[in-house]
């Protein structure tokens, strides 16, 4: 599914996988992950995960 809705046009508003996806008319399924499993994206993520590291 992410491999076909990548062969659609270019579109420089699409920020990630899922809005991709969602774009290209493909259903999204959300499920609950870990809770620390974080996205680390900025300084403060960072030091978010480093606290959290054994």
């Amino acid at each position: 599914m992410v491999k076909k809705a990548y062969e659609q046009p270019y579109n420089e508003s699409i920020t990630d996988d899922a809005m991709l996806v969602q774009m290209a008319n493909f259903p999204l399924h959300f499920s609950e992950g870990l809770k620390y499993n974080i996205k680390i994206t900025t300084p403060e993520d960072l030091e978010l995960a480093e606290k959290l590291m054994p």
